[in-house]
């Protein structure tokens, strides 16, 4: 009998433990795997990030912000982009360059200009942001410049990527770009 109740108790404590990091995973915070290349140099292929998922449910996404979402046209797939624009800013790209609400942007955390061409002027909508990966250059990023993604949605918005995990390095300074790096 005692063997038994012992028994019971240590799969009572499993099965909250497994019910603890299932809310945690879905509502705290969350490990992710960078897939692809169009945050580079910020994020690279393999980088293993913590994302925060609580940051939202009381605040918005801001400029500068890495946030990870559901891709429009996939709701399976995830995506990592970088917030340029939010409700009531206008974006435009004019000759590599992009330029937020008439003001050309300084961002320190790109190597190239835009190379996919002139794009814009586009205002983001109340309950949008403007999503753009750091990796510049021609095709590397599906973002909201195109069609399969536009404004995305807080709804589809999953969480802020917090830090760079795995490889550990310098990058995650990066992921802070506020206002202050974004002129």
């Amino acid at each position: 009998m005692f063997q038994v109740k012992r028994l019971y108790k240590w799969v009572l404590l499993l099965i909250y433990a497994i019910l603890f990091s299932w809310a945690v995973n879905q509502y705290g915070i969350a490990l992710s795997v960078v897939n692809g290349t169009s945050m580079q140099p910020t994020l690279r292929d393999g980088d293993y990030l913590l994302v925060n998922k609580l940051v939202f449910l009381w605040d918005k996404p801001e400029r500068g912000d890495v946030i990870t979402f559901r891709d429009p046209s996939d709701p399976s797939r995830y995506l990592v982009k970088r917030v340029m624009g939010v409700a009531g800013d206008t974006i435009q790209i004019k000759d590599g360059w992009l330029y937020r609400n008439g003001e050309k942007l300084k961002e320190e955390y790109i190597d190239s200009k835009i190379e996919d061409g002139n794009y814009g002027p586009v205002q983001v909508k109340p309950g949008t942001v403007f999503v753009m990966g750091d990796n510049r250059h021609r095709f590397a990023s599906r973002d909201s410049r195109y069609e399969t993604v536009g404004l995305v949605p807080f709804k589809l918005v999953e969480g802020k990527v917090e830090w760079i995990l795995w490889p550990s390095s310098q990058r995650s300074d990066l992921l802070s770009s506020k206002e202050n790096n974004l002129k």
